[in-house]
């Protein structure tokens, strides 16, 4: 059972992040990055058992309200702010419980394109984060971040602006949504 958490393959593209964070001297990215780390490995291990309660339903308007209350606070104060910072942090308890809910009924044994859909992502996250972490450190080794940059170092000039900054929130926000499933109907 313990064991089954290593074996996630998110855990360790999550893990290889905190590492970077520790090299970078990110105190805050790598606190949030260690523990989202070890809330994979809680869930794939299944050391909590099933001791949650059902999927949480947010309706539509909600979600809409909170894009927009999230894209003004998020573009308005200035990047890697205090306030970034707490809003992240604040919203973590939330997103965690719709992600963890108790699973009932029935599951269907993903197909063979499933199955290795599932793969090439977990195989291409794996190599992104990869190549963060030698880019960022050959940056670091050579004293300049823009002979080998990184992502957030070729996306920054969009990200300084407010309009890139909200498009930014806009998209990582409808990534989310997405990835929970928020949009489905139940």
């Amino acid at each position: 059972m313990v064991k089954a958490g290593f074996r996630n393959p998110w855990f360790w593209v999550f893990a290889m992040t905190a590492a970077l964070q520790v090299f970078r001297g990110s105190l805050f990215d790598t606190t949030v990055f260690t523990l989202c780390t070890i809330a994979i490995w809680i869930s794939a291990s299944g050391v909590l058992g099933s001791r949650f309660g059902k999927r949480l339903k947010i309706d539509r308007p909600w979600l809409l309200w909170g894009v927009v209350v999230f894209t003004v606070i998020l573009s308005v104060f200035p990047r890697h702010s205090y306030v970034h910072g707490i809003l992240v942090l604040a919203i973590l308890p939330f997103v965690l419980r719709l992600v963890w809910y108790t699973d009932r009924g029935p599951k269907e044994k993903p197909d063979v394109r499933m199955a290795r859909a599932r793969l090439i992502w977990a195989i291409l996250a794996m190599l992104i984060t990869a190549w963060e972490f030698m880019a960022n450190i050959l940056g670091q080794l050579v004293n300049n971040l823009h002979v080998y940059p990184t992502i957030s170092v070729l996306i920054d000039p969009i990200l300084d602006t407010i309009y890139g900054q909200a498009a930014f929130v806009v998209l990582w926000l409808l990534i989310g949504i997405g990835l929970l499933r928020l949009w489905e109907r139940r």
